[in-house]
């Protein structure tokens, strides 16, 4: 008796929002910076660090904006 193994393969992405999905993934993949390290290290972690907090401040202040808009909050 033979096992076989399926063939794994990864989709391509062709449409155009495949180089949006493979941003995507890099940023979702990418190992986050480290405090540990020299001076360099140490400022990458700072701004990704930063730019997170930002990132997510936008995000919930906007989907804040939208719910209020949707519900009528927002004059």
């Amino acid at each position: 008796m033979t096992s076989t193994t399926p063939a794994v393969t990864h989709p391509s992405h062709t449409r155009p929002a495949g180089q949006a999905r493979e941003l995507i993934d890099l940023v979702r993949w990418a190992p986050a910076p480290r405090w540990e390290g020299g001076a360099g290290a140490r400022a990458r972690y700072l701004a990704y660090l930063l730019g997170s907090m930002l990132a997510w401040t936008a995000a919930g202040l906007g989907v804040a904006a939208a719910l209020g808009r949707l519900t009528g909050l927002a004059g």
